[in-house]
């Protein structure tokens, strides 16, 4: 995927652990975090938000198995 600037960025999916189904895509990453995509799917609905996210905590999640990688 490209962004402006022509900037190549790999997308990547994790799951959120927790009692729903939830995922969390990075689209754009800077210096300072991430922009990302959090899906929430329910029986009934689905969910999306566009949240940024700092670099520390993204770390952070990755370390203690709160993000893990979908496949």
């Amino acid at each position: 995927m490209f962004f402006p600037g022509g900037v190549m960025v790999k997308i990547q999916e994790y799951r959120i652990k927790g009692s729903r189904e939830q995922y969390l895509k990075v689209i754009r990453e800077s210096r300072a975090g991430f922009s990302v995509l959090i899906t929430s799917e329910d029986c009934d609905d689905d969910e999306v938000k566009k949240e940024f996210m700092p670099r520390s905590l993204f770390e952070t999640c990755l370390r203690t198995d709160y993000l893990t990688p979908r496949c």
